[in-house]
C-alpha cells in the first residue's frame, strides 16, 4: 500500500508492505500512476540495474531511474515484469510504451529517506522533487 503526501515543491511517498521487495513494487506502481499518459506510442522495454550502499538509497535510486527514463525517453512504464533484490543491488525488467509522461518528477531526494522493518511490516518514505 502506498500513499502520496503533497508539500510545496515536493511529493512524499509513504509505503507499507509485508516484504522488502513489495516496497519496491509499490514504489513502481506509485510512480507509474504519476507518469500515466493518454498518448500511447511504440512499445518499449528496459532492463534496469542499480547498486547502492543500502536499501533506502536503492529505493531512491529506483524512483529516480524511473523518472529519468520518463524524462529522457518518454518512457511510460506499465508492467514490472521482474524484480530481483539483493543486498545493495536491484535488477528489473520493465515494459511500457513511448508516450508523453508529465515532467512532474525531477528526482528522488535523500531528505527524510527511510526503509526499515518493524512489527512484521516494511515501511518506507521517499521525498520526490516536483
Amino acid at each position: 500500500m502506498y500513499r502520496w503526501v503533497e508539500h510545496t515543491g515536493e511529493l512524499e511517498l509513504e509505503i507499507e508492505a509485508r516484504a522488502r521487495d513489495e516496497v519496491f513494487s509499490e514504489a513502481f506502481r506509485a510512480l507509474r500512476g504519476l507518469l500515466r499518459s493518454g498518448h500511447t506510442g511504440p512499445a518499449q522495454a528496459h532492463r534496469v540495474e542499480l547498486t547502492a550502499p543500502d536499501g533506502a538509497a536503492l529505493l531512491a535510486d529506483w524512483l529516480a531511474e524511473l523518472a529519468y527514463l520518463a524524462e529522457t525517453e518518454g518512457f511510460v512504464p506499465e508492467r514490472l515484469e521482474s524484480l530481483e533484490l539483493e543486498e545493495g543491488r536491484l535488477s528489473a525488467w520493465l515494459e511500457g510504451f513511448t508516450g508523453e509522461p508529465p515532467n512532474l518528477v525531477k528526482g528522488a531526494t535523500y531528505h527524510r529517506l527511510r526503509l526499515d522493518q518493524a512489527d512484521g511490516a516494511w515501511r518506507a518514505t521517499v521525498i520526490l522533487d516536483v
